[in-house]
């Protein structure tokens, strides 16, 4: 039998061969563009969350500003700060910051607030948008329809309050923020939200007056450990401040009085004069007494009381009145920190020793690290404590009212801490 002639076999198969690399290496190539493709668009995604995120950064450093702060702009100058500052929230406030010039954003309507970006036009992120209220950065507060009739009710305006359980309620604490972020790079969009609020505070004080050392209210002094309501009327003493006692209703016991003047053991030395008030007691001398940090007091770590002092909006007395924010008055070195007149609300702490002589006033807490003497026509919402170093705390001169109230301690101190964030989520984006 004849063999077959198999002349052209090599080039068949070598043909072969050819082809199949081809579509192995055009395969390849396929996936290898597709993981490109695949990996810049993960890349865009990537960047524009992280726009996003910067959206949501400018929001919470202005929420935190104290009001008001101006800074010039793109030409224009504007207040950098941004808060609601209603009492009690108003349920219907929003905030949109847009990327555009100063005076050329949308006008806002009732409740609203319509600022711009503070980032200079040279780089601008995208984060908001020019016009559109739809695609703004946008602040308000968390809010939910307790009554189901679709209206914002101010007793429907989230609150967060880390001593309460849980947390989220809505008769005390600071206002939950939603603040919503769209970003875009490129082709690429993400929306997200993040709520946030002031730093939850844990406020311990445990009497209108607390010193280490003892107390001298000889003379026409006034300090009443009732609490009051944070509207008490400037210079209000006993007995007309019983008018504003108990501010969430009921007895003594459930509003949270406490003691008017408390030491750690040290006496408390009064006369025919002087009038305390508190419950359960005027004063509280006994030894076993405990005596707060600031740290303490505020129910935070040191480290957070540490970088709030960093932050402070004062560092010295009377620079500007009124003095509205933390002032933080570093004198532990020797010489006295000396408020002659004026006031003002939120955390007035000092390292050294701190005296007034004139007319002086504060809601929210004063905190003196050494000796306190208060002169003159002094009046105190909040509370007071002083370490003392080497004498009694001084009220002796003058006519000093100290009235406690743990709305004025929780309001003004709350309002100066920063923003953090207590939830974060992707709602959408292309």
């Amino acid at each position: 039998m004849p063999l077959r002639n198999e002349n052209g076999m090599g080039l068949v198969l070598a043909i072969l061969i050819v082809v199949a690399l081809f579509v192995l290496g055009s395969a390849l190539a396929f996936v290898t563009r597709t993981d490109v493709n695949i990996s810049g668009h993960q890349t865009l995604y990537v960047e524009a969350v992280y726009v996003a995120e910067a959206g949501v950064e400018e929001a919470m450093e202005r929420l935190a500003l104290r009001d008001p702060t101006m800074v010039t702009v793109n030409g224009g100058t504007i207040n950098a700060a941004i808060r609601d500052s209603a009492m009690p929230p108003d349920p219907n406030w929003v905030a949109r910051i847009f990327l555009c010039a100063p005076g050329s954003q949308p006008t806002a309507a009732v409740s609203q607030v319509h600022t711009v970006t503070v980032q200079g036009d040279a780089a601008w992120l995208e984060y908001s948008s020019a016009s559109d209220t739809l695609e703004a950065l946008t602040i308000q507060h968390k809010w939910r329809d307790r009554d189901g009739d679709g209206l914002r009710d101010a007793n429907e305006v989230v609150l967060y309050d880390s001593g309460s359980l849980p947390p989220e309620n809505f008769s005390k604490g600071a206002p939950v923020e939603v603040i919503t972020s769209l970003g875009r790079s490129a082709a690429a969009e993400r929306e997200i939200r993040v709520e946030a609020t002031r730093l939850p505070l844990n406020i311990n004080v445990r009497a209108a007056v607390l010193c280490d050392l003892g107390v001298d209210v000889r003379g026409n002094v006034t300090v009443c450990g009732h609490n009051h309501a944070i509207d008490t009327p400037i210079y209000t003493g006993l007995p007309d401040c019983n008018s504003y006692d108990h501010p969430h209703g009921g007895t003594c016991i459930e509003a949270g009085c406490l003691t008017g003047v408390m030491t750690t053991g040290d006496p408390v030395l009064s006369n025919g004069s002087t009038d305390l008030g508190g419950y359960p007691s005027p004063t509280d001398t006994l030894s076993t007494n405990a005596f707060y940090t600031l740290a303490q007091t505020l129910g935070l770590s040191q480290e957070e009381v540490d970088e709030i002092l960093g932050e402070a909006d004062f560092d010295d007395v009377e620079q500007v009145e009124p003095q509205e924010g933390i002032t933080y008055v570093d004198n532990a070195a020797g010489g006295d920190a000396v408020w002659n007149t004026g006031g003002g609300s939120g955390l007035l702490y000092v390292s050294g020793d701190f005296r007034t002589t004139g007319n002086f006033y504060w809601r929210g807490l004063i905190y003196i690290e050494g000796d306190l003497v208060m002169h003159g026509t002094v009046w105190v919402l909040g509370a007071i404590v002083v370490k003392g170093v080497t004498h009694y705390a001084d009220f002796s001169a003058g006519t000093p009212t100290v009235l406690y109230s743990s709305d004025a301690l929780d309001y003004y101190l709350r309002q100066h801490m920063k923003f953090v964030k207590i939830g974060w989520k992707e709602t959408s984006g292309l």
